[in-house]
């Protein structure tokens, strides 16, 4: 007869002879309660910090993004070109040269990336979506205009109405021969709007046409990236695969998640870490989990003397403790979930707890992702068995007593 688990709920949830332990039992499931809760909640916070920001650097990624694999340009083959301007999966492809400059207005300056692209570069990102001042339009009839990062246009005092100050772009002369001759190229760029995706972009980015990139920096026809935009409902994994075979092992191509696979890595990093912190002090509450259950063996000494008396083996007497451990701890686990999910919906729907100002968004961030319950169920109940595991095996120690008359 299986009578483990039916003694493990009875033993804990029996009426006992002493009040003490009924409390001592409250406060051990109220205390694994918080703590499951706790876990939940924080990598919910992870999860959703981890959104947010993979969600603003989207916007500014492409779906698909192609680099050389070694140095920082290349010259783009019309051959493999074309064959991936005819992959179903392709909408749109941009091409783009990045490269480091100075740039100053007025009298400040400040370093960030120049970022030349061509026409279809809306049409591969969102850009247009987040002007905060001015249109997106690089097709100016006076010439080449740059549309500056918030950031950036804060750092360095930009006024878009301003038509009498220019953004100024400094970079090395790579066609410099002679001690005499100028170590920069210096060519004017005059500041036609200012958009606003996430901190990172915004701090150094300004965007002009691709042309005036590949002048300034004398490569002509050379590309730092080519960024793809696919069809919604595209595979992306398996656009990548057709082609990376198309381009060959000289080029990287990556997919949104592989694009920010340094951030996610960190940001997985920093959850885990703090879920092990958290685990240690769960680890303490377990000492009053196991102190319990000490207390229900002591008083429950003559009912496992009768038990063995009847027959049941130091085994099955162990599985007992075991098992009331672990339905503690299950116990504990429902109760931190419910205190976890009513938590979120306060935060996502009042904010309970905001975030400094200055941020884009007022409260904390959190995303409930379900694998996580399962993650803290496991831990959960791990840390019951250790808990439970001693006075299990002090329980199995007891001996029989058998009366004579």
């Amino acid at each position: 007869m299986r009578f483990s688990p039916f003694l493990a709920v009875r033993y804990l949830f029996a009426r006992k002879s002493t009040n003490v332990i009924h409390l001592l039992a409250g406060l051990s499931i109220l205390g694994m309660g918080i703590g499951a809760a706790a876990l939940v909640l924080v990598m919910a916070v992870f999860n959703g910090f981890e959104s947010l920001v993979f969600g603003l650097s989207n916007q500014f990624n492409p779906d698909i993004h192609i680099s050389p694999r070694e140095g920082k340009t290349f010259f783009p083959d019309s051959l493999w070109l074309g064959r991936i301007q005819q992959d179903p999966s392709v909408v749109a492809i941009s091409h783009v040269l990045e490269e480091n400059a100075l740039f100053t207005y007025g009298e400040v300056q400040d370093i960030g990336v120049l970022k030349g692209v061509d026409k279809t570069y809306a049409s591969v990102t969102e850009i247009d979506s987040f002007m905060l001042v001015g249109n997106w339009n690089l097709d100016d009839p006076t010439g080449s205009v740059g549309i500056i990062g918030a950031g950036m246009a804060s750092k360095l005092g930009v006024d878009t109405r301003n038509a009498f100050e220019s953004l100024v772009v400094y970079m090395p002369n790579r066609k410099r021969t002679g001690p005499f001759d100028q170590p920069f190229l210096r060519r004017f760029l005059p500041a036609a709007g200012i958009f606003s995706i996430q901190l990172e972009v915004d701090m150094q980015y300004v965007l002009t046409d691709l042309a005036f990139v590949q002048t300034i920096t004398g490569r002509r026809g050379a590309l730092s990236a080519l960024e793809i935009a696919i069809q919604p409902n595209a595979n992306s994994k398996q656009t990548v695969k057709r082609i990376q075979s198309i381009a060959g092992s000289d080029f990287v191509v990556k997919d949104r998640i592989g694009q920010e696979e340094s951030f996610l890595r960190i940001m997985n990093i920093e959850k885990w870490v703090a879920f092990a912190i958290m685990c240690l002090i769960l680890l303490l509450v377990a000492f009053n989990v196991a102190g319990t259950l000490w207390m229900m063996v002591t008083e429950k000494r003559p009912d496992i003397a009768i038990l063995k008396t009847m027959g049941a083996t130091s085994s099955q007497i162990q599985k007992i403790f075991l098992y009331n451990g672990l339905l503690l701890c299950g116990v504990a686990f429902l109760l931190g979930t419910v205190v976890a999910l009513a938590f979120y919906g306060l935060q996502q729907n009042y904010g309970l707890i905001p975030v400094p100002p200055g941020f884009i968004i007022d409260a904390y961030p959190m995303e409930i992702r379900w694998p996580d319950f399962f993650v803290v169920l496991i831990t959960v109940l791990s840390i019951g068995s250790l808990a439970a595991w001693l006075p299990a095996r002090r329980a199995a120690r007891v001996d029989a007593i058998i009366q004579e008359e």
